[in-house]
């Protein structure tokens, strides 16, 4: 049965990056107290045929107008009109990203992780990696969080740096310690926002006055949302976290990743690590009138507004079904899911 845990402030390890960096903040929504969200202007993401000068991936695009085998994506913007979206390995790259400068063509895929790790478990069936998420250090750096299997059988958070958002990320020689959560205990992102986190194979830096970008280790979960049993069919996850108003918005998904009945809902509470109440449902497949299937694994910009999701365009796609990038735009205001 999966829940939703934050990890908590425990034993400090060595920082992933220099001290005298810190972590851009999390995202921002404009809104009241527990605000109404919708999702508008929801787009499959297109492939260029050929580079357009316009992105710094200067490669023939794949095969097919949209970005497809991409689950899981996670988005960052560079803040000067472009914006970078990783996805779980597809193919032979380990973790592909795309770069766009309108959020809705998008260049070329290309491995921003070609050494994913010696302690990554080499023989573990696809996907190999998966949940990359990546974060901006105030100098520019790039820290990429993943999950993999670690020799011996354990799930594992790894560790990537790069000065460039497209890579190639370097791997540090080892995960996160073994003492991590498993998978039931997925983790939530909440940097610069108090104790640290991640989410799902995600981690950020946490504040700390003596070491501002030091990871801490945690001593014990605690559980912000858990899964309503048969209504989310045991699971809630990929979870991702903005600020909203005066409190925090959770996003995640429920049902199972493969059944069409996974979906993209949203939950908030007046404190990071307080008790997540549910309070809507941005996107169902019923939602977009059999466009989209299965939506699910949002992860919105840090402006808050710019949010991406995976999802299959046929139905009953199962556990091989191809996922596409979709893109939206994150608004306060009644439901209002316009599918392109």
């Amino acid at each position: 049965m999966k829940s939703i845990s934050l990890i908590l402030p425990g034993v400090s390890l060595a920082a992933v990056i220099p001290s005298s960096h810190t972590i851009r903040d999390s995202p921002v929504l404009l809104g009241s107290r527990a605000p109404t969200l919708s999702l508008a202007n929801v787009t499959r993401a297109t492939a260029r045929g050929t580079d357009d000068g316009s992105s710094p991936l200067n490669r023939r695009a794949a095969a097919g107008p949209y970005v497809g085998d991409f689950p899981d994506p996670s988005i960052i913007g560079d803040g000067q009109g472009l914006w970078f979206a990783y996805g779980t390995s597809a193919g032979d790259q380990n973790i592909p990203v795309v770069v766009s400068n309108d959020v809705n063509s998008w260049s070329s895929p290309q491995d921003s992780l070609p050494n994913v790790g010696a302690w990554v478990d080499s023989n573990v069936p696809p996907p190999k990696i998966w949940a990359p998420d990546v974060v901006r250090a105030d100098n520019l750096d790039y820290v990429m969080y993943y999950t993999a299997v670690q020799k011996g059988g354990r799930h594992c958070i790894g560790i990537a740096t790069s000065r460039s958002p497209t890579g190639p990320f370097s791997p540090h020689d080892s995960p996160l310690p073994a003492t991590m959560p498993a998978a039931e205990s997925l983790m939530l992102r909440a940097s610069m926002m108090g104790p640290a986190a991640g989410s799902s194979g995600r981690w950020t830096a946490a504040p700390s006055a003596a070491r501002p970008t030091a990871l801490a280790a945690a001593r014990s979960p605690k559980t912000i949302f858990d899964n309503d049993g048969a209504g989310d069919d045991g699971i809630v996850e990929a979870p991702s976290l903005a600020r909203a108003g005066d409190g925090f918005v959770l996003f995640y998904s429920s049902q199972c990743y493969a059944s069409d009945n996974y979906d993209i809902k949203y939950a908030w509470s007046s404190t990071v690590d307080g008790d997540y109440q549910r309070k809507g449902t941005l996107l169902t497949t019923a939602m977009t009138n059999n466009g989209i299937y299965g939506p699910g694994g949002l992860d919105i910009d840090w402006n808050g507004r710019t949010a991406v999701f995976h999802g299959r365009t046929v139905p009953n796609g199962g556990v091989f079904g191809e996922r596409f990038l979709f893109t939206a735009e994150l608004s306060v205001g009644a439901q209002d899911v316009k599918f392109q």
